[in-house]
């Protein structure tokens, strides 16, 4: 457990140079953060890897973080490994706060390992990124596993909250907000809780879930139908259900959100299989075409859809 009382904290600042290459202009964190030095992008960019020499997330610990993509930067966040939120007390919390600022014409790609909540623990997240125009690009990713599934843990956390807003500077209008609550068994003390999390409306069968957020890229849902394996359709049909219970096929969902931002919705088995569909959406570009300014969409191809 954290009794120090003292704040984790972590800034990074990216800014183009002189010649228009991202470079990493601030940093500053204290323990038990610190980062590795910048990797460059094809793209004239830069790649960041986030460490902690912690074991995970403790009881009582507090996160703040502060994220700025100057204009025209390109800043890929990544994490070292899946995070770990150890069992706590009854009544101990875990609490991260995360800010971060996109310019005009820049780029945050955002895409962390995946999330673990051990039984027992309770853990607290609030996001807010403010993109500055529409010219602001957003690539924002997370997932959150049941538990320790291997050890028998499914869903035997106290509880798990994420709320992430994305705001939009230039008419100070909130473009997307979705408050996650899951309440777990509370190691078995509740498993009427855990009973729910398992029904067909949560989780079903599946064990972990995640969510891929685009801002800024003109991409609209059914342009991911073909690279995803998708097909238009009503997802909460009693049919569709009892298909779902029958298959451990990745279930996958896009919505247009207000801004012209799609937000991707997965329920699949392992985190490789979330992962593997947030790799591949990844994979898309933009490409510009110098006479006449338009553009297409490329995108790596999904994993066989009946895998």
């Amino acid at each position: 457990m954290n009794n120090f009382n003292r704040i984790s904290e972590l800034k990074i600042k990216a800014s183009l140079n002189s010649a228009g290459k991202t470079v990493l202009e601030d940093q500053f964190f204290t323990a038990p953060f610190k980062i590795m030095k910048p990797f460059a992008r094809d793209d004239g960019g830069i790649t960041v890897y986030q460490q902690s020499a912690s074991a995970g997330i403790m009881a009582g610990d507090q996160q703040k973080h502060d994220f700025f993509v100057n204009d025209g930067a390109t800043l890929e966040l990544v994490s070292q490994s899946f995070e770990k939120i150890f069992k706590m007390d009854d009544g101990a919390v875990a609490v991260r706060n995360i800010v971060a600022q996109v310019g005009s014409g820049a780029l945050f790609v955002y895409t962390p390992l995946p999330c673990m909540p051990f039984a027992g623990s309770a853990f607290e997240s609030k996001t807010v990124i403010s993109l500055k125009d529409s010219t602001s690009r957003l690539v924002y990713a997370d997932c959150i596993c049941c538990g320790r599934k291997a050890h028998g843990e499914a869903f035997d956390y106290r509880y798990y909250k994420n709320l992430v807003e994305i705001r939009r500077e230039s008419d100070c209008k909130l473009i997307y907000r979705d408050n996650t609550i899951f309440e777990g068994s509370d190691c078995g003390l509740f498993p009427e809780r855990k009973a729910f999390m398992q029904t067909p409306v949560m989780y079903g069968q599946y064990s972990h879930s995640g969510t891929m957020l685009l801002f800024g890229f003109g991409v609209k849902p059914a342009d991911l139908f073909v690279p995803l394996g998708l097909e238009p359709k009503l997802l909460y049909t009693t049919q569709n259900l009892e298909e779902a219970e029958k298959t451990a096929v990745p279930q996958v969902s896009v919505t247009q959100t207000e801004g012209s931002g799609i937000a991707i919705r997965v329920l699949a088995n392992s985190a490789e299989q979330v992962q593997k569909i947030f790799e591949s959406v990844s994979g898309w570009q933009k490409i510009h075409d110098a006479g006449s300014g338009k553009g297409h969409l490329r995108c790596r191809q999904l994993c066989d859809p009946a895998q």
